[in-house]
């Protein structure tokens, strides 16, 4: 069985295990309050500072009513009162549910009751979807986290202003709820992915161990702190392993981008490989790239592959680092500057980490045999459980093992190759998408009969959602892909909108008649 000795003193937290006093105070217990915690193009905060505009939040929080144990949506880009209301949830003992800003109302009003929130934290271009659902009933509050001081703004500063000059945080349990992300399913139906407490030091030590993040690192990522590769390596973890995080509030434009990695001198970068094709595409960004003198740049959200790899070295030279892991934790097994990288290749096992590869007869595979990548379910990195999904957590289990549904194989150096999905989920853009829950959208149109999507390969995209459908008798359409797009707009995110759209006579199906989307993904000869 694979080595699960984390070291001395790693992974180990006490019983009353807080994020947030893992974060932030216990460098400020340290001395090192004065060093800056977060920055963003309209100024800082130092630990210090950070901490005392969460607890004040908090207070705030706590006067409109929420209390222990309540879930708190939040809907941001990278913005510096999203990372407080963060910290503020945690001193609480509230949970924060974090929802992606490209999310439709249809798909928020689902996170909403799933998460059973009713309180929900956002800016002011994202907050008529969220104002919508507390119109409906959803919600009792939604703070506008840029808005002004007075009652009717119900913004950042007004909320502040609500508490008690001195607020004491919760004494909350390792085991306790901390936060929440939804991540798609093969039900089509979003998961409610819970984490504990303890899941900082549990995931954060291998981190720090893995990517030697020092005190004066500057992180930075564009990805929003919405997805879980970003929200652990680009805040959390760098925050834990006391560096400095760089906030970026937009959509990710590179020439954006570069120009807030100079302005922030960022020392280790963030982002999915479809941010790295596309610099590689686009030659007239490489000198401004090179001028910012990045210490390392890290991978995360599908797999980069050998060839990206290789072409980064030979165009660009700064060290690349691809990850791999799991919503369900963060990260597993990963490249860092530890260990040389071998092109392709996952990296190897972080310290601790309780993983193996087995078979279908839950045996570990021998060197260079592929298996099911499984995580032990008493690792504590562990997530608590799909929130109000008992019975999916239970169908993820394979006796004591937590099934990933990745297959790979490890050579004889440790390093984990991976050979794809055993179903049918695939990732665009750094997103993991659910076939089911789009084809579901596109069967609502009128002339569908029949609707399969596939992730089909792309250099920029990673994969591209490719829709394939079966219309109703006699129906006709001249322009029917657009049509079919304009009318997914409204329930479905950009990120899932098909970029092809294929009219069939009929699906390939197996002879129970499940569509074979298998049959849809290989080349045609």
């Amino acid at each position: 069985m694979s080595n699960w000795r984390a070291g001395p003193g790693h992974r180990v937290f006490l019983p009353n295990t807080n994020i947030a006093r893992e974060v932030v105070d216990r460098h400020i217990n340290a001395g090192g309050g004065d060093r800056p915690a977060i920055v963003w193009d309209g100024g800082q905060w130092t630990y210090a500072q950070l901490r005392s505009e969460a607890l004040r939040f908090a207070a705030g929080l706590r006067a409109l009513g929420v209390l222990r144990g309540a879930k708190i949506v939040i809907r941001s880009r990278n913005a510096p009162q999203a990372c407080v209301a963060v910290l503020a949830a945690y001193y609480l003992g509230a949970v924060a549910v974090w929802a992606n800003s490209l999310l439709t109302e249809d798909e928020l009003s689902y996170i909403v009751e799933n998460s059973e929130a009713r309180f929900a934290v956002t800016t002011s271009h994202l907050s008529e979807t969220l104002l919508n659902l507390k119109r409906r009933g959803l919600l009792d509050e939604v703070i506008i986290l840029d808005s002004g001081e007075s009652e009717a703004d119900r913004g950042f500063e007004f909320v502040k202003k609500l508490g008690q000059d001195s607020f004491e945080p919760v004494d909350t349990s390792a085991e306790d709820p901390a936060f929440m992300l939804y991540s798609s399913g093969t039900t089509g139906r979003p998961k409610g992915i819970l984490h504990a407490h303890r899941w900082v030091v549990a995931v954060g030590d291998p981190v720090k161990i893995q990517m030697e993040y020092q005190p004066d690192h500057v992180v930075f990522t564009p990805g929003e702190f919405s997805f879980m590769g970003t929200f652990g390596h680009a805040f959390m973890f760098p925050l834990y392993a006391g560096c400095t995080i760089a906030l970026f509030g937009e959509r990710p434009v590179p020439e954006q981008v570069i120009a807030a990695i100079m302005k922030h001198r960022v020392s280790i970068f963030i982002s999915v490989p479809t941010f790295y094709r596309t610099l590689l595409a686009n030659p007239g960004l490489r000198d401004s790239f090179m001028a910012a003198k990045l210490h390392r740049v890290i991978s995360t959200g599908e797999p980069l592959g050998a060839a990206v790899y290789e072409k980064w070295m030979a165009e660009y030279g700064t060290p690349l680092f691809d990850v791999y892991g799991v919503s369900e934790v963060e990260v597993l097994i990963g490249n860092g500057p530890a260990n040389p990288v071998k092109p392709g290749s996952m990296g190897t096992k972080l310290v601790g980490m309780k993983i193996t590869l087995l078979n279908d007869r839950l045996e570990e595979v021998a060197v260079g045999e592929p298996g099911v990548l499984m995580i032990h379910r008493s690792d504590p990195g562990l997530f608590l459980g799909y929130y109000r999904q008992p019975e999916k957590w239970k169908n993820q289990h394979r006796g004591d093992w937590f099934y990933t549904g990745d297959v790979m194989y490890r050579d004889k150096d440790g390093y984990y190759w991976g050979s794809g999905r055993e179903d049918d989920l695939f990732k665009s853009r750094g997103y993991f998408l659910s076939p089911q829950e789009i084809e579901d959208a596109i069967l609502k149109h009128p002339v569908v009969a029949e609707a399969a999507v596939v992730g089909l390969p792309d250099e920029t995209l990673g994969n591209k959602v490719a829709a394939y459908v079966v219309l109703r008798a006699n129906a006709k359409y001249e322009n029917f892909e657009q049509e079919l797009i304009e009318f997914l707009r409204p329930t479905l995110a950009a990120f899932k909108l098909p970029k092809s759209v294929t009219i069939m006579q009929a699906l390939p199906k197996n002879p129970v008649g499940k569509i074979l989307r298998r049959a849809l993904r290989e080349p045609k000869l």
